[in-house]
């Protein structure tokens, strides 16, 4: 595989993911499978690693990312709208759905409405 080029120059961190080396910037979501995760990439790439959801969690809690649910964790950037009443869901830009569990309904509300965006939520 190739690498991913970092989106800006003075981007210093690129996770490591055996030879595959990705921008933080780059990654859309990546959803938990066990002990295991998928990182679904900008450029429509998936990438499978052996790392757990709550490792990439800590590692990328400095670029905002947020954990809506058990098994995913969301890049903010690419979020396009947020159903909190009805469907509980989080609409990516390229139209995937990520669920957000009941638990995480309030806290996500908070964050959003402290950071004042709220593009497309309701």
């Amino acid at each position: 595989m190739k690498n991913v080029k970092p989106v800006s120059s003075d981007e210093k961190l690129l996770i490591n993911l055996g030879t595959f080396k990705v921008c933080p910037t780059c990654i859309l979501f990546i959803r938990g499978e066990g002990n295991y995760s998928n990182i679904f990439l900008k450029d429509g790439r998936k990438v499978l690693s052996c790392r757990t959801l709550k490792f990439f969690e800590t590692l990328l809690q400095d670029y905002g990312f947020i954990r809506p649910s058990k098994s995913a964790l969301v890049n903010p950037t690419y979020i396009s709208s947020i159903d909190l009443k009805i469907a509980k869901v989080i609409k990516l830009n390229n139209d995937v759905n990520i669920s957000i569990s009941r638990r995480q309904v309030r806290p996500l509300r908070d964050f959003f409405s402290n950071k004042h965006a709220l593009v497309g939520v309701s």
